[in-house]
């Protein structure tokens, strides 16, 4: 009698110990698998706003320099893409490219004729229509704005012209487009 209740307190306590560690694997396993989860998730959003989130232009046009064939500010109506999330103007980046200059331009005011308070290191937005959920500085579903820049140096006829809008979360904006042959105007359309 006494040997069967030494064995069967010994694999009581065998037993105790087997479900102490499945409860402390279990334990580990769960947090492991939340962390995953919780960063699988993380990504998830992240991939989702890199993809979707982008700018959508509609209108690009330049005005006349002071004399001759040539422009120096630059105009281009924006609004967001379809399923896009916001995007904040400071921490975008637009680069005017030429044959021989790349320009690198920051943020720099938004207001109603922002234009002539710019150098040639900064692009300002005015508000053409404000969305629902209006906020300064950034772009939202709904906004139509008007950005606008001066170029480093007077462009030309015929010149090529580069603009790559690059906000810090999404996809860059690029407008591949030309100057006209003959510059006759004020204004000139040059995107679409």
């Amino acid at each position: 009698m006494r040997k069967k209740a030494e064995m069967g307190i010994g694999t009581l306590i065998i037993f105790i110990a087997m479900i102490l560690v499945a409860a402390i694997a279990a334990g580990v396993l769960i947090q492991t698998a939340t962390t995953l989860q919780n960063k699988a998730l993380l990504t998830g959003e992240r991939s989702k706003s890199q993809v979707s989130t982008s700018i959508r232009p509609m209108l690009v046009y330049a005005e006349d320099g002071a004399t001759g064939n040539n422009v120096e500010e630059f105009y281009l109506k924006l609004k967001l893409a379809p399923g896009s999330d916001p995007v904040k103007f400071e921490d975008m980046l637009l680069e005017f490219s030429l044959k021989n200059l790349s320009d690198d331009l920051t943020y720099g005011h938004s207001a109603d004729g922002v234009c002539d308070l710019l150098n040639a290191t900064e692009f300002g937005i005015e508000y053409l229509i404000s969305g629902a959920n209006q906020a300064d500085d950034y772009l939202q579903r709904g906004d139509v704005v008007k950005l606008c820049f001066k170029s480093s140096r007077l462009v030309g006829e015929d010149e090529s012209i580069l603009i790559t809008l690059i906000p810090k979360i999404g996809s860059p904006t690029t407008i591949e487009t030309a100057l006209p042959d003959i510059i006759t105007e004020q204004r000139i359309t040059i995107y679409p």
